[in-house]
């Protein structure tokens, strides 16, 4: 016979769900709900409009970043060979 101090439960199953994100498809539901709802397209219509505002913001900001990086690496080759060779 077996003595045992503690209980020992049974391990956890792993139960793994694998997500899939389609953007078109999103698009495409947000757009569907947009027209089904006659009530909410005023609310509907200003916050696609702010979305589409934050994403320009959000990729001006990024090529504001790259031209930065940019000019600091011209800057640095520039002290670099000012430095050394001169």
């Amino acid at each position: 016979m077996k003595i045992v101090a503690f209980k020992v439960g049974k391990p956890r199953q792993f139960n793994y769900k694998p997500l899939f994100y389609d953007k078109k498809k999103e698009e495409m539901q947000e757009r569907l709900k947009k027209y089904s709802e006659p009530e909410q397209i005023e609310a509907n219509r200003l916050r696609s409009k702010i979305k589409e505002t934050w994403r320009l913001k959000d990729t001006r900001n990024h090529q504001l970043s790259k031209r930065t990086l940019y000019i600091y690496l011209a800057g640095a080759i520039l002290l670099i060979y000012f430095i050394f060779f001169r």
